[in-house]
C-alpha cells in the first residue's frame, strides 16, 4: 500500500487530444543514408535525397510531371482494362488483385502512355509504374506499349520508353508473354521508318 498519492487536480497532467499528429508521408527514411527527409524537399529535388543523393523510386504520373514541359491531356489509351482470360487464383482471385491496385493508386494499369512536349519537341512517353503488381507486362500493358509505338509511327514523333518492371505477368500466363514479340515487332517497323526511340532502364527493372 503506497504511503502517498498525488493528488490529480483540475489542469492536470495532458488534456486529451493534445497530442500533435504529425500527417502521414510527411517525413520519408531515406533507405541510403537513413536520414529522415522532408517529403517536400524530396519532391524538389525529384526524388533524389538531398544528403546523399541516393534515388528513390518514381512512380509513373512523377515521371512524366518531370519529364514534359507541361501537364499531358491524359492517358491516350484510358479505355483498354485489363480482363482475367484464365481466371486465375493464387493467394487471391486475380480480379480481386486488379481492382484492389485500381482503387489504392488510382490507375488502371502498370503503364500509361500520353503524348507531350520535351524541350519543346512532340513525343510519345510510355511509363511503366513498379507500384500496380510491380509494373508485370500483361496483354493491356503490351497493347497500350504497341499503341505508343503506333502513335509515334502515325505522328512522326520520337518515342521514349521508360521501364520499371518485374518482367512478364504470370496471372496471364503465355497471353503476357506475347506481348514481348508484339512490341518488338512494332519498335522495328519505327526503326525503320526511321524514327528515334529512347529506352529508359530505372529501378527496378
Amino acid at each position: 500500500m503506497a504511503w502517498f498519492r498525488r493528488k490529480k487536480g483540475p489542469g492536470k497532467g495532458p488534456a486529451e487530444g493534445s497530442r500533435r499528429q504529425v500527417p502521414e508521408g510527411l517525413w520519408v527514411k531515406c533507405e541510403a543514408c537513413k536520414e529522415i527527409v522532408y517529403s517536400k524537399d524530396l519532391d524538389r529535388n525529384a526524388g533524389v535525397c538531398p544528403k546523399c543523393d541516393f534515388h528513390f523510386r518514381i512512380d509513373a504520373p512523377t515521371r512524366i510531371r518531370l519529364l514534359l514541359d507541361e501537364e499531358p491531356a491524359g492517358d491516350l489509351f484510358p479505355r483498354i482494362l485489363p480482363a482475367d482470360p484464365l481466371r486465375f487464383v493464387d493467394s487471391q482471385p486475380y480480379r480481386d488483385r486488379l481492382r484492389a491496385h485500381r482503387d489504392r493508386l488510382g490507375v488502371d494499369e502498370a503503364a500509361v502512355v500520353v503524348e507531350g512536349p520535351l524541350e519543346g519537341h512532340g513525343i510519345v512517353l510510355a511509363v511503366m509504374d513498379f507500384r500496380f503488381m510491380g509494373g508485370s507486362m500483361g496483354a493491356v500493358v503490351g497493347e497500350k506499349i504497341t499503341r505508343g509505338v503506333e502513335r509515334a509511327l502515325e505522328r512522326r514523333l520520337p518515342l521514349v520508353v521508360v521501364s520499371a518492371s518485374g518482367g512478364a505477368r504470370m496471372q496471364e500466363g503465355i497471353l503476357s508473354l506475347l506481348q514481348m514479340a508484339k512490341i518488338s515487332a512494332a519498335l522495328a517497323r519505327l526503326r525503320s521508318a526511321p524514327l528515334p526511340y529512347v529506352s529508359i532502364l530505372t529501378d527496378p527493372t
